[in-house]
């Protein structure tokens, strides 16, 4: 989804780059730049032809008191090709970013601009939010059927253990449900609360499982070699799963 002041979604999140800001405010692309990397002027923020921008310096002045980290987020370096093929850099910046940059952006035209961004922001990151939780239940409907045939699958592979020998394979749905918390770095009883990216790994993961138990048993590995197995496809997987740090 994009509308029409060029607000919208990277990784789940509603932003604008600072070249869309630049020509919305009227200002040139190397003043926004000067006001986010807060690079200070001889001018002392009176303004002159080298910045043109008298609100850069506050900008300035908050990363070097503030999180920087924080302020990562809210600025994203990005570049862009340019009309001669170069490599230029531009920001991506989300709601929080938008409304400290804003600060230094003054008269009626540019309120009234501030407004309406206010506004795309809300309708975008209400987009988003909706469509996650859609998804999110759809994802966490399917993983439940998985789950379904997992534990069939694992009350064949009980059997199976103990026909070789196991005294422990009752434990075997507590094993593998650890197993993928362990994966995926979560405590038991999480799951109904991580999100979107998250549940459908998980769901991927159980289906993995699944399908690595059913094949290993008509091969006739043995019980243990199963979960050695399991583990290590799933250490694979989450090589490339890139999933979202959870909040304490």
């Amino acid at each position: 989804m994009k509308n029409d002041l060029m607000i919208f979604e990277r990784k789940e999140q509603a932003v604008v780059s600072s070249r869309v800001i630049a020509d919305v405010f009227e200002k040139r692309h190397q003043e926004v730049l000067y006001a986010i990397e807060g690079r200070e002027c001889t001018c002392n923020g009176k303004g002159c032809s080298k910045c043109n921008y008298r609100g850069y310096q506050q900008l300035g002045l908050l990363q070097e008191v503030s999180n920087k980290s924080h302020l990562s987020k809210m600025f994203v370096k990005s570049f862009y090709t340019d009309s001669m093929n170069r490599q230029q850099r531009e920001y991506l910046i989300d709601r929080d970013g938008f409304s400290l940059l804003g600060m230094g952006f003054t008269g009626q035209k540019a309120l009234e601009w501030k407004l309406k961004y206010i506004d795309a922001f809300n309708k975008m990151e209400s987009f988003i939010k909706e469509r996650q939780s859609t998804e999110w239940l759809m994802t966490r409907k399917q993983g439940k059927l998985i789950r379904r045939s997992e534990t069939d699958t694992i009350a064949n592979l009980i059997d199976y253990a103990k026909s070789q020998g196991s005294r422990n394979a009752d434990k075997f749905y507590i094993t593998y449900s650890r197993l993928v918390n362990l994966l995926v770095g979560i405590e038991a009883g999480q799951r109904e609360t991580v999100p979107f990216k998250t549940i459908s790994t998980i769901g991927f993961l159980e289906d993995m499982i699944l399908h690595t138990i059913d094949e290993e048993m008509q091969k006739g590995t043995h019980y243990k070699e199963i979960y050695k197995i399991c583990k290590a496809n799933g250490e694979q997987i989450m090589r490339f799963a890139y999933l979202p740090q959870l909040v304490a």
